[in-house]
This record gives C-alpha cells, sequence and structure tokens, in this order.
C-alpha cells in the first residue's frame, strides 16, 4: 500500500501523520526485480503545511549485485532520503503559474510508489565495488588480485612505443 490516506491530516493544518510500510521491487515496476531483496522498508511522515503537503522519509532496500572491479557477489545495503511537495490537483488546474518542483495528488490520498521509485533508481550504485580498495581483476590472466598475486608484467608499454622496446633489450 503506498497510497497514503491524508483526510484527517487534510483538517488540520500544521499537523504530521507518520507512514510505515514494505514493498517490492515488482510492485515498483523496477528493472530485474531479481537482484533486489524482496521487502523495502519506507517510513517518514507526511506535514500539512497549509495548502503544500511536505513528505519526508526514508526507503531501506538490499540489492544483490557483482562487484565492477572484482566480479564477487556483493550485497548493497541503501539507506534513501527523501523529501518532496505534493499540492491538491485542483490547485494545478486554477489560474496560478505551475511551480515544477510540486507534485500533484487528487482526492484524499497521496500515491507515493513514483517518488519511492524515483529515489530508488537514482541511488541505485552504477558501478558499484566490494571495498574502496579492492584491486580487481589482472588484465592479463583474469585472477582476482584481492585473493592472489600473479607473475603478469604489470607495466604497461604504449603500443605505439613497443618498437622502441627493442632498442631497450640486448639480445
Amino acid at each position: 500500500m503506498m497510497k497514503i490516506n491524508i483526510s484527517q491530516l487534510k483538517k488540520d493544518p500544521g499537523s504530521t501523520q507518520s507512514f510505515s510500510f514494505k514493498t517490492s521491487a515488482g510492485a515498483l515496476g523496477l528493472d530485474n526485480p531479481e537482484i533486489w531483496v524482496e521487502n523495502m522498508m519506507v517510513d517518514g511522515c507526511i506535514i500539512n503545511k497549509g495548502m503544500i503537503y511536505e513528505v519526508n522519509g526514508n526507503i531501506r532496500a538490499t540489492i544483490n549485485q557483482c562487484c565492477s572491479r572484482c566480479l564477487e557477489d556483493m550485497v548493497t545495503i541503501l539507506n534513501i532520503a527523501f523529501s518532496e511537495e505534493y499540492r491538491e490537483a485542483e490547485f494545478e488546474k486554477s489560474g496560478e503559474a505551475l511551480v515544477q518542483e510540486i507534485n500533484y495528488f487528487s482526492g484524499d490520498e497521496i500515491n507515493l510508489a513514483e517518488l519511492i521509485r524515483e529515489n530508488i533508481l537514482l541511488a541505485e550504485p552504477i558501478k558499484p565495488v566490494c571495498s574502496e580498495s579492492c584491486r580487481g581483476l589482472c588484465s592479463e590472466c583474469g585472477v582476482n588480485l584481492n585473493i592472489n598475486t600473479c607473475g603478469c608484467n604489470s607495466t604497461k608499454i604504449d603500443p605505439r612505443l613497443a618498437v622502441l622496446e627493442k632498442l631497450l633489450s640486448k639480445d
């Protein structure tokens, strides 16, 4: 249930209403739902600021990924804070200038599905690493340098200058 009923909150400007619920990658329509650990926790509060409702909260999600350096499986825990403002849709139709940063809702419910989905997609690591000190894989033999060392030559020679290397050899 990502729709929050605010009928009581509407009656009392300045009041707050807290919420807490579980959701899943499938319910949010995320790509690759199989990499997300099933339950995502969302909690926060809605503040009635008169004509604007401020929604603040936190999303806790867990994702199974592989390190982009060493290709080992890893688990990433995301704690995503969010804050958005909502306004009733009837005010959107009035002659007021539209404010781009404000979302609109109608009736007594605010649907947080798109807000949650957007924040999760923005927080998902593009190139996850198991640790900042991860050494990755050897580009020559493919051994995981975090576990083993290899005898490969780690000195990179610019292929355009490889001919000059022959001058240095005493063969």
